[in-house]
């Protein structure tokens, strides 16, 4: 999914879930919606530097926070040891496979059925933004099989 990276989205993005538009929200934003991937803290701040070399780490750490408060952002460990971020722009999931360590991105479908079932019977209400599944994947599963 494209996501537009542009500054004029991305703070009307940030007013419509009741945030300012500072420097340091915008870049971070605008930085993780480029290619959809999913940065480290390091990562962030290398780019965010070349961009806006005045934003300092502690800067970049807040926004992320506050994002991650909002639901524009989540963290997530992929199973080495890194902590990484996303922006969410729609609810997906992976699977980190403990055999090659790669990672599948998995479509959100199974997983809401999953959270309505899991409302049905025990009247809870689950986030299913972002999920991180442990497993095999379809070439190491199918090697293994």
């Amino acid at each position: 999914m494209q996501i537009d990276s542009s500054v004029t989205a991305i703070k009307s993005v940030l007013h419509r879930h009741g945030l300012n538009a500072t420097g340091p929200r915008v870049a971070v934003l605008q930085i993780l919606s480029e290619e959809h991937q999913h940065r480290s803290v390091e990562e962030l701040r290398a780019e965010i530097l070349e961009r806006y070399p005045t934003i300092d780490a502690a800067t970049v750490y807040r926004a992320l926070e506050t994002l991650e408060d909002q639901g524009l952002v989540v963290r997530m460990g992929l199973g080495d040891k890194r902590t990484r971020w996303t922006y969410i722009v729609h609810d997906h999931h992976h699977l980190t496979c403990r055999h090659c360590k790669a990672v599948v991105e998995l479509d959100d479908t199974e997983f809401q059925r999953l959270a309505d079932g899991l409302a049905r019977q025990y009247g809870v209400k689950v986030d299913m933004q972002h999920v991180v599944l442990r497993g095999l994947c379809a070439d190491c599963a199918a090697a293994e099989s």
